[in-house]
This record gives C-alpha cells, structure tokens and sequence, in this order.
C-alpha cells in the first residue's frame, strides 16, 4: 500500500533533519528477556491451527511477529512455534542496501553505525481480514524511493493444509540493490532450542543439534527434544510443492544459534558446526539453555520498478498415523499389553501412554516401550479382560490417535 501526500513528505523532512542512530549493544540473552516482558500491542489472527501476533508498537520492532499453535492443532493450543509466548519481537526481517551499506532493520537490536531501525521509518500497519496483516515503510535514498511491504498471511482451515505466509516485497525509484533476511526464533513449546531434519519430519530420523548451513533443500522440520518429541512443524526452503503460493527459494538457510546470529549482517553470518544450539547449548547460552533459530538468506537484487518478493512459510502436515495391536489377557501380570506402531515408517512407537478398557470402564494406563509395547494390570484386571478388552492413544502432535480391540 503506497502512502502519498503529507506523510511522505513528512519523511522528506525526517530524513533531512536526521539520521536514525544506531543504539547501544547489549546481551542478547537480556535483550530478549525483555521483549518477552514488554506489554505490546500485539493483534492475534490466524485460523483454528496457528495463531499470529504481530508488533504495532513503535520502538520494539513494528512488524516482528511470532506464531503458536490453535484449538484445532493436535499438539493443543497456545504453544509456541516461534519464541515468544504469543509475544513478539526475537523473529524479524532485515533489508540490506548493498550499494550503500546500510542495513534496515525490523528488530530493536541494532549493533552497528550502518544498522537503521525500520522504527524511525513511521511504519503504517493494517489488518487484512481475520488472517492477515501488513507492515509498510518507505523512504528517499540518493537514488530513490524505496518501499518495503511485509505481509503475513495464515492460509488453509486444516492441520493438513495450513500455513503462515511471510512476504516481503521491495519497491519504488531507487536504482539500489537489495537483499532480504529473515532470523526466525524457533521454538517446539516450552523448548527453545529444537532439532532440525531436512524434509519431512521422521520422528525417528537422525536430527541436527550444531549450526549448519544449508542450500537447495525441499524444507526444513524443527521438533522439541525435552524428553520424547511432542510438537513438530515444517519451514519451507525450494519446496515443497503442496504450499500455496510456492516459497521463492533461499539462497541459503542457517540453523544457528539466535544469541550469536541475532547482531550479524544480512549474509555475513558463518555456521560454527562446534556450536551445539539444540542440547548441551555448548557455545550457545541462551536465556534458559539452548537457543536455535534458523535464518533464511535471499538472493540480491535491484527493485527498480518491479520489485523483488522473498518469502518463506511456516507450515504443518498432519500427525503419522498409528494403529493399536492389541495382544490376548492374561491371568498374570501384566494382564493386558498392547502396541503402537507408526504405520508410516511401520516401527513401534515409544513413550506413549495406552489406556485400556473393558466393560465401558477403564482397566489401567501403561507407557510404550523401545518397541512400542505397553502393559499394566494384575489378576483382577485379567479376569475383567477375558471377554474382551480395548486400548486406545489418544494423540498428540507427533502422532495421530488410533485404538484396537480384541
């Protein structure tokens, strides 16, 4: 949306009058404590599988968002999936104008005399609908006008095709090139610091803990991993497919650590693969223990006329399906057993807890073992399950709810 009349040349003076300068450095770790406990102006949209909030307030990062999960998604609602407790301001968007030097920058931590805060550009903010919102500033550079729309979407209705759009365009006069980054602070619930697989997730697949760098990959998968995984989401890279309107393809994308990440220049941050982000925290101190982000890095460009689009989704697919065995009773302990498997890669799932039943009551609870199988009664819940008996796993967010009998 292009503003004209008073306010641009408003910002003509602005800008002629004064330069915005950059603020004085201090630890990630505090900084990001305090956005957390700032009371903002925080508008909340989105569907029945995520919710977004996004930063209206000035001076703490217009157009920062974060992402949590809805009533609809099997995880639960009000977890996070981008830090921040439903408050933003440790995810955002910078602009570098690579013919000036300048870096544009959405957050409030600015580290350098080349860094601006998108803050001092008088941001325009409006809602789009009950599932969207845009964040608009402009300013005159040597060469230009400049005009940097942010606009993030929730699309779908289900667990299955629902998404968080975030694209950035960049337009106007100015003869400059550009270059887009975004540092998402990812998080899987109360854990700050999740694993990261390339693909789809496998709950059973090996994960990566320590900073790397990525090209040319479909996407990217986080996944708590406090104890057995209860929460895992998508983010796309060239793919995948089934996202509505397809990603632009990064240049690269960086899982690193947010405390390290968060001060440095679009594109001059290095991976470290000695710095673990996900378990230990081993030169990664976050806040409360390990801190990983992932960082997309996009291709530079000129805007000229016709702009340059960069964007990326944070996306869900459904739980894997599982089925429930469900063994003979015995007269013993235990008495009744049964095991869940993961039909898609067809293993046993552990560390669920399978209820079981018989008669309209409840027998006993027991929790999966390595290879899926759990077990729980004496004689008496034997003797109960003769007849017949049922189990059941109610669901969550890695895995889908299913139930056998017998």
């Amino acid at each position: 949306m292009n503003r004209t009349g008073p306010l641009c040349a408003a910002a003509v003076l602005l800008l002629a009058v004064a330069t915005p300068a950059a603020a004085a450095p201090e630890p990630p770790a505090q900084w990001k404590t305090r956005t957390h406990a700032a009371l903002a102006v925080t508008p909340t949209f989105g569907n029945g599988v995520f919710r977004v909030s996004v930063q209206q307030a000035q001076g703490l990062g217009v157009g920062s968002f974060t992402v949590r999960t809805g009533p609809d998604h099997p995880a639960g609602a009000g977890r996070d999936l981008l830090f921040g407790g439903g408050v933003p301001g440790t995810s955002f968007m910078t602009v570098r104008d690579l013919t000036t030097g300048a870096d544009y920058v959405q957050g409030q931590y600015l580290t350098t005399s080349t860094e601006i805060a998108l803050d001092d550009l008088g941001p325009y903010t409006e809602a789009i609908g009950t599932t969207g919102f845009h964040t608009n500033w402009y300013t005159v550079l040597g060469s230009g006008l400049m005009e940097i729309d942010q606009y993030v979407t929730v699309h779908g209705s289900t667990v299955a095709d629902s998404s968080v759009e975030v694209t950035t365009t960049i337009t106007g006069t100015s003869t400059d090139t550009f270059q887009v980054q975004y540092l998402w602070d990812t998080a899987a619930g109360t854990d700050d610091g999740p694993v990261l697989q390339t693909g789809a997730y496998n709950p059973f697949g090996a994960t990566a803990t320590r900073e790397v760098t990525l090209s040319g990959v479909d996407s990217v998968a986080l996944a708590d991993n406090d104890g057995g995984p209860s929460l895992s989401y998508g983010l796309t890279g060239t793919g995948p497919a089934r996202i509505t309107p397809p990603p632009t393809p990064p240049q690269s994308i960086q899982f690193v650590c947010w405390p390290r990440a968060v001060g440095a220049a679009p594109g001059r941050y290095r991976t470290d693969p000695a710095i673990d982000v996900a378990t230990t925290g081993a030169g990664c101190p976050g806040s409360a223990g390990p801190d990983s982000a992932v960082q997309y890095l996009f291709a530079a460009a000129p805007i000229g006329t016709s702009g340059v689009r960069a964007s990326a989704s944070l996306f869900s697919t459904a739980p894997d399906p599982t089925s429930v065995t469900v063994a003979p009773a015995r007269l013993g302990s235990p008495a009744v057993s049964a095991t869940l498997t993961d039909t898609r890669y067809g293993r046993g799932v552990p560390g669920r807890t399978l209820t079981f039943g018989a008669g309209g009551r409840t027998l006993c609870t027991g929790v999966t073992n390595a290879n899926g199988v759990a077990a729980c009664g004496g004689l008496t819940e034997g003797l109960a399950a003769l007849l017949g008996y049922s189990a059941a796993y109610a669901g969550d967010g890695i895995w889908a709810a299913s139930a056998g009998k017998r």
